[in-house]
């Protein structure tokens, strides 16, 4: 009797993005956590990105983390984004159980999200968590940059309110109340309750035999433990190669809340000389389009971000606008 080879074996391995604005506590936050894995018996690689101190900041981190790569001089979300890409590609060939990453304070997480969720196939990190570092003392009072700190909080999954002790009682409800109606779906964490949420993940983990190529899912796995220790997740369905931009509007104002951000990279049947990019951001539909030149290296395709997000859902949410040819992308 011949036996066949068996399949792969895969585990998937937490992925943690940490972001918060200039001095709010990132790199505190990244050091306690560091200090409660051991507890857990836990390991983690650690990306540290900033402009100018990311080689610092690492030597204050020697001892604690099973490996260190500073990402210097550029933002990860953008110019440097490649480098980060390929930091995160070496992490994944250790032995570790966690990829911890730091933003610089001016990040902007949404193309991070949108990145991992196009290299998911390759970067295969499960769950991803975004933890939003909020100063308490200076929330909602940075003037020209309040847009951006409500982002880093929009995209986030677990969020840590730091310098407490340095406002009133008053100051920090508000605070709160503000949270909580910018992102509802973010649970309140500490270090100490996240490692202990790393761990769960790790342990629910179980290795997933690969056939052709494609995993398994085993529902919801990666789920299970503390109920609010959601993932903050993205996925990729191809669409039509021509439609009209009535189903497209029609579509993206109907996505579900728990979509955070959307966009459709699509042909439209009055406009086939050109490409359309259509974006949804939170519940605002973006009403006018971006053109983009047409060109074979990206299907007509969209990307979701948000908490929990079911792709089989998604999936024939899209296929009741568009029709059964639309599906999600088979693993390379």
């Amino acid at each position: 009797m011949i036996l066949e080879p068996l399949p792969a074996l895969v585990t998937m391995r937490p992925m943690v993005l940490l972001s918060g604005f200039l001095g709010s506590g990132k790199t505190t936050f990244l050091r306690d956590l560091l200090n409660h894995l051991p507890g857990h018996r836990l390991t983690a690689d650690v990306i540290l990105n900033d402009y100018e101190n990311a080689d610092l900041d690492a030597e204050t981190l020697q001892q604690k983390a099973a490996s260190i790569s500073p990402l210097s001089s550029s933002c990860a979300c953008c110019s440097g984004l490649d480098d980060l890409v390929k930091l995160a590609l070496t992490a994944q060939s250790t032995r570790s159980d966690a990829l911890l990453i730091e933003l610089n304070g001016t990040a902007d997480p949404i193309p991070l999200l949108e990145s991992f969720t196009l290299l998911e196939r390759k970067l295969k990190f499960r769950p991803r968590w975004q933890v939003a570092i909020i100063d308490a003392r200076h929330f909602g009072q940075r003037g020209y940059y309040n847009e951006l700190e409500i982002q880093q909080l929009q995209t986030a999954s677990h969020y840590v309110l730091s310098h407490t002790d340095s406002i009133s009682k008053t100051r920090r409800e508000d605070v709160q109340l503000q949270i909580r109606h910018l992102n509802p779906h973010a649970s309140r964490t500490t270090a100490g309750r996240l490692s202990t949420h790393l761990a769960t993940a790790v342990t629910k983990a179980t290795p997933v035999f690969l056939s052709h190529g494609s995993p398994k899912s085993s529902g919801n796995a990666h789920r299970h433990g503390h109920p609010l220790a959601h993932s903050f997740t993205g996925c990729q369905i191809l669409l039509p190669n021509r439609v009209r931009k009535g189903q497209v509007k029609n579509w993206l104002t109907s996505l579900p809340e728990t979509v955070i951000r959307a966009k459709a990279l699509v042909t439209l049947y009055d406009q086939p000389e050109c490409r359309q990019l259509f974006e949804r951001v939170g519940l605002d539909f973006l009403p006018d389009p971006i053109e983009v030149p047409i060109s074979g290296k990206v299907p007509a395709s969209a990307i979701f971000i948000g908490p929990d997000l079911q792709p089989e859902e998604l999936l024939v949410h899209a296929q009741h606008h568009f029709g059964p040819t639309v599906s999600i992308p088979d693993d390379e």
